[in-house]
């Protein structure tokens, strides 16, 4: 028989943690694909750009919202080590879906429009993440 500990937790809730994970990387890919004319600036500035941050927050914040569900009954725990485990986990697919397609393609430019839909995404993700865990504490 084996005692329960706070690491048998931990591992437990990064099963969890890593499914999710991969969905998001998974959805990120999509957005990524979806995301190209707003992204590329070409000779002329591209008018589209505008929209990439919206498309970028709006994809954080499902990413978000999506890691921090039943949060704090999973993983047993609650406060800054939960909220940094969640913003990690739901930033981190981003960047690195980013990092893959941009040495997979390097003639691809990553843009302004680029940045603004990752930064934007980012930002969402962690307060979205953040917010929907304090608010099952």
């Amino acid at each position: 028989m084996t005692q329960w500990s706070p690491l048998t937790g931990l591992k437990q809730y990064s099963l969890i943690v890593g499914r999710k994970m991969l969905f998001i990387a998974i959805a990120w890919v999509i957005v990524y694909w979806i995301s190209q004319p707003f992204r590329h600036e070409g000779t002329f500035i591209n008018p589209l750009m505008v929209f990439a941050p919206m498309i970028g927050a709006l994809a954080g914040l499902v990413a978000g919202w999506y890691m921090a569900t039943d949060a704090v009954e999973d993983a047993g725990m609650s406060g800054l080590p939960l909220r940094m485990i969640l913003v990690l986990a739901s930033v981190l697919p981003m960047w690195v879906i980013e990092g893959i397609w941009h040495l997979i393609l390097p003639w691809r430019s990553f843009g302004f429009g680029g940045w603004m839909l990752l930064m934007a995404a980012t930002i969402l993700a962690m307060a979205s993440a953040v917010w929907l865990e304090s608010s099952q504490e």
